[in-house]
């Protein structure tokens, strides 16, 4: 790998007077570039970038640099045989990532898109060495599924080509088959390996005699020789098929690669939970309702006429083709027969599953005499006994869906395909936790307030439309409704965690605190989730027939979804952590964003009517920005009281100061638009407005990158190495410190972010009347 750029970045200059001391650090890191001390390089370099301030050619050489340095650091790794893989591609995913940021604050830098394209390839490159080592069985299967889906996807091309030809030349793509086979013949080796594998570990638990076993065990055992089972019949069809493109036969060899994946795939779910397996299979039961729907399209059978002259006839101008042209060939794997199968396949994975849940189900209760089963058991329980009718639900919708593909009739298959979709879809969510189903319920009444605007169109008539409204919001009451349970369910946790009793006397108050915080956040969600019960049912009856009586009061839909919209939003983001709060801010501000910019090109009238919107979400904006802020630089003083946390603690303070930054940006946005709305005989400009705009976006973008969190990696024995690597593992956190430097500790990480934004906005309002900057680049 080559990396040429290090004359460029020297010779560089820059016209902006600011952070002087940032510009040694920048010289200084690429005098130990220079000198090939890549670690030294890195270190000051981030610091250099953290400093840059509002400078922003030194903040993209740093960034740039930063990528030459940790590329460069990576290949010398490489070089080295003793060198740690997994180290070595930390550095590679960092110079990635370096390169990545450059190539945002300069997207037309042609050096920098040339390196980042070469670094992603030593990532993949070094990705693919390290998977080769990977021994366990899951990561095995997931590997040799995606190979079978690529040979899959490239038989598919081969039987498009002689379909194509129409058979004229049979040979044509014998080439092409025979490299298939080749690809096949490594397959069936890897697959070998895997039941290699699963051999050993069985022969291990079977060695032990069957009283000695733990449970785990033996449920280990059984899937394993579930999975062996398996894993034999995908060796027989991946066989099958390599002898079938040797013999240039694309049709069998397709109908064989397409049961061989499906096999690997159940070799696969015999070491998934029920659920993990209800939820690859509705992406399946997806990607069969899509593949139906271009069956549909492409069906001789549902060609219309659409009047006119006789499509029959050549003369007709509207036909221009041949009407002895032959149709164009369907794909093989779209027809009635194959989507039948591929959904009978799908049936026999729900059905599998709905066997063990109703084995769970069906265990006998304790006898008398017997421990009594735990609660979170029988807890759990309940959830398999809510979900078990919906997976039956599903079988019943798939079989009628084989039934009617067989009968080519495509609209009822496609509607039990999405009914059976639809159940899995309610099973799965039996499952889900608090926070995630109040995400859905939020989610769902979306699609509502979607439907009840939506125009009529052929494929959603006012009585579709009816329908999916009153189903949708149907599920969201019962939904809402357990909601309640697990606020109650949470609260009862909540009231029996036990206090250490060895804890001191601050720890326990910390405890108490926490516990009360808790308490009040779930009985504000109980509030808003009855709210939101009793504005849903508002709707229900809006939706309902009007008895047509003089001066009856007509309800208004819309603003029934919206008025409960309110509060779904409400109760969803109760339960928003910091990161997540930051993430909707940046979404809604950039929601703002497009809103002041297409009102910036309005007519005035238009405009001051838009204005006090603008201005309300502007200033709610900052407010929130506020409280992230406020929010962030506490958990930074919180966390750096740990010497262990100080790097989380230095991304929280760096946050916050971005998040500051934000805010500052959106207030300038805010004056802007109270100054367009202010009376004026000239009509002031919005573009300052969204200039702010797009630069608090940046920085709450910069702030979401910095609380990313590290990337994982082993424990190393050797402490220096670690030490090391803390460096270089987590490219979101710049201006990386010691944690023993005394200033770190004067106030706190937040204090120092709150310090060092200070510094910031004293250089903005500055600006331009600094010192001339020295050539030293």
């Amino acid at each position: 790998m080559r990396f040429a750029i290090v004359v460029m970045v020297l010779l560089g200059a820059c016209a902006s007077s600011e952070d002087r001391p940032a510009r040694a650090s920048y010289n200084q890191a690429i005098a130990k570039l220079a000198a090939g001390d890549f670690g030294g390089a890195e270190k000051i370099l981030i610091e250099a970038r953290s400093a840059a301030g509002v400078d922003p050619d030194l903040r993209f050489r740093a960034t740039y640099n930063l990528g030459l340095a940790y590329a460069q650091h990576a290949e010398k790794s490489k070089a080295d045989d003793k060198a740690d893989k997994k180290a070595t591609l930390e550095l590679a995913q960092q110079a990635a990532w370096w390169f990545g940021d450059a190539a945002r604050l300069r997207p037309d830098d042609k050096p920098t898109a040339a390196n980042l394209a070469i670094v992603r390839a030593r990532v993949q490159a070094l990705s693919d060495e390290l998977r080769q080592g990977e021994g366990k069985l899951e990561a095995r299967l997931d590997a040799v599924i995606e190979q079978q889906r690529a040979l899959l996807g490239a038989a598919r091309a081969v039987w498009r080509e002689v379909a194509k030809a129409g058979g004229a030349d049979p040979l044509a793509q014998k080439d092409v088959m025979s490299g298939l086979a080749d690809r096949s013949r490594g397959i069936v080796s890897e697959a070998g390996v895997i039941q290699d594998v699963t051999a050993d570990e069985i022969d291990v638990i079977a060695k032990k005699p069957e009283d000695k076993r733990e449970d785990k065990e033996r449920s280990r055992l059984v899937q394993l020789k579930n999975l062996d089972g398996y894993i034999t019949e995908a060796r027989a069809r991946i066989s099958e098929t390599r002898r079938e493109l040797q013999e240039v036969s694309a049709d069998t060899a397709l109908a064989k690669a397409e049961a061989a994946l499906v096999a690997l795939k159940r070799a696969r779910e015999q070491l998934d939970d029920p659920i993990t397996v209800l939820q690859h299979v509705l992406a399946d039961q997806l990607e069969l309702d899509r593949q139906i729907e271009a069956a549909q399209a492409t069906a001789p059978s549902l060609k219309l006429d659409l009047g006119g002259k006789d499509p029959k006839d050549p003369k007709d101008p509207k036909d221009p083709k041949d009407p002895k042209d032959p149709p164009a060939p369907i794909d093989k794997w779209l027809e009635y027969t194959a989507l039948a199968t591929r959904q009978t396949g799908l049936r026999d994975r729900v059905d599998e599953v709905r066997a063990q849940l109703a084995a769970a189900v069906d265990q006998p209760a304790p006898k008398d005499g017997d421990p009594p089963r735990p609660p979170a058991q029988d807890k759990q329980l309940a959830l398999v006994r809510a979900a078990l009718p919906h997976v039956v639900g599903a079988t019943t919708a798939q079989q009628q869906a084989h039934d009617a593909l067989l009968d080519k009739q495509w609209k009822p298959a496609r509607d039990d395909v999405r009914e059976a979709a639809r159940e899995l879809f309610a099973a799965i969510e039996q499952f889900a936790d608090l926070k995630h189903t109040i995400d859905l319920a939020w989610q769902k009444h979306q699609a509502v307030q979607q439907l009840l605007v939506a125009p009529p169109t052929e494929e959603l008539t006012p009585a579709d439309r009816a329908r999916l409204v009153h189903d949708e919001l149907t599920a969201n009451l019962t939904r809402v409704d357990r909601i309640r349970q697990l606020i109650a369910d949470q609260v009862a946790d909540v009231a029996a965690k036990p206090v250490d009793p060895k804890a001191d006397d601050k720890a326990k108050a910390a405890a108490e605190q926490e516990k009360q915080q808790r308490t009040q956040q779930l009985t504000r969600a109980e509030e808003l989730r009855a709210l939101a019960a009793t504005q849903l049912a508002a709707l229900a009856a809006a939706l309902g027939p009007s008895t047509g009586k003089p001066g009856e009061h007509v309800p208004d839909p819309i603003g029934a979804a919206r008025v409960a919209d309110a509060t779904l939003d409400e109760l969803r983001k109760l339960f928003f952590d910091v990161v997540e709060h930051l993430q909707e801010l940046a979404r809604e501000q950039g929601e703002t964003l497009e809103r002041t910019t297409t009102t910036g090109g309005q007519d005035d009238l238009t405009r001051d009517g838009q204005l006090p919107d603008l201005i309300a979400r502007q200033d709610g904006h900052g407010t929130m920005a506020k409280a992230i802020t406020d929010a962030l630089a506490a958990q930074a003083d919180a966390t750096g009281k740990d010497p262990e946390g100080a790097d989380k603690a230095k991304a929280m303070a760096d946050a916050a100061g971005e998040v500051r930054l934000a805010g500052n940006d959106m207030a300038d946005a805010k004056a802007t638009l109270d100054k367009a709305k202010a009376p004026a005989t000239q009509s002031v400009s919005l573009d300052p407005a969204t200039k702010s705009q797009t630069s608090a976006i940046e920085h709450l973008q910069r702030a979401l990158q910095l609380l990313q969190p590290p990337p994982k990696k082993d424990d190393q024995k050797d402490d220096k190495k670690d030490d090391k690597k803390d460096d270089k593992k987590d490219p979101p956190k710049p201006d990386k410190q010691e944690p023993k430097k005394p200033e770190q500790q004067q106030g706190g990480p937040g204090q120092k972010a709150r310090e060092d934004d200070a510094k910031r906005q004293k250089a903005k309002q500055d600006r331009g009347t600094g010192d001339p900057v020295d050539q030293d680049w």
